[in-house]
């Protein structure tokens, strides 16, 4: 990710800074087993998370108990990630949230 981030222009560092928090493990189930994932970033309920599986990043509503909701098969590098993140139709509150971010 560190190599990414290097080739960020300004403003996307910008939005990765302002979206980012520790990282932190998460639950994910796939095909019925439980695997771990890491959240990098969040904006209200829905979060970025890096997936070694498929050595990308996903954008996923985390649930109340931490896990993920919707698991992705994406590849994303995390500027595309973010934008995903910031176009998904999302509530008024978060809308005014992530718009801000733009």
């Amino acid at each position: 990710m560190s190599a990414q981030l290097i080739e960020y222009s300004p403003e996307q560092a910008d939005q990765f800074a302002r979206l980012r928090v520790p990282f932190r493990a998460a639950p994910i189930m796939r095909a019925g087993v439980s695997e771990s994932v890491f959240i990098v970033a969040q904006l209200g309920e829905m979060a970025i998370y890096y997936e070694d599986v498929e050595d990308g990043f996903n954008v996923s509503e985390v649930a109340p108990d931490g896990s993920i909701v919707t698991p992705g098969f994406e590849q994303w590098t995390i500027a595309d990630a973010i934008q995903h993140l910031l176009a998904f139709p999302c509530d008024p509150i978060r809308r005014g949230a992530a718009s801000s971010l733009l």
